[in-house]
């Protein structure tokens, strides 16, 4: 990825035995385990993100709803709009307020909840 051998000194790298180790600890993707019932989960990705490549949080929601046994939803927004959170002001307005009602709704605040 274009940001990869920038982050080895910060994480580590597979070449090394110890470092790849402590890697794949860290790596919330390889420790979804199925029939696990997970939380309700909205992951994110920028579409021009060159840090987090946008396959990244897809492919890690995808292993999610396929893996979880709970009833809580698995989300993936992608804000084609932006990157790395870098973005003009009233963009990461809206996204935060996507963010913040999405937590409201599973934390079953009432202004928040579907209606019937």
């Amino acid at each position: 990825m274009p940001n990869g051998p920038a982050n080895v000194a910060e994480y580590g790298t597979v070449k090394d035995s110890v470092e790849s180790r402590a890697l794949y600890k860290m790596d919330a993707f390889h420790h979804i385990k199925k029939g696990v019932k997970y939380p309700a989960v909205i992951s994110i990705g920028g579409r021009h993100d060159p840090r987090v490549m946008s396959w990244q949080p897809a492919k890690f929601a995808a292993k999610l709803q396929y893996a979880t046994a709970s009833d809580k939803p698995v989300f993936l927004y992608i804000k084609y709009n932006s990157g790395h959170f870098i973005q003009d002001e009233s963009v990461t307005v809206k996204h935060n307020a996507n963010i913040f009602s999405f937590a409201l709704w599973q934390t079953g605040h009432p202004g928040f909840q579907v209606k019937k």
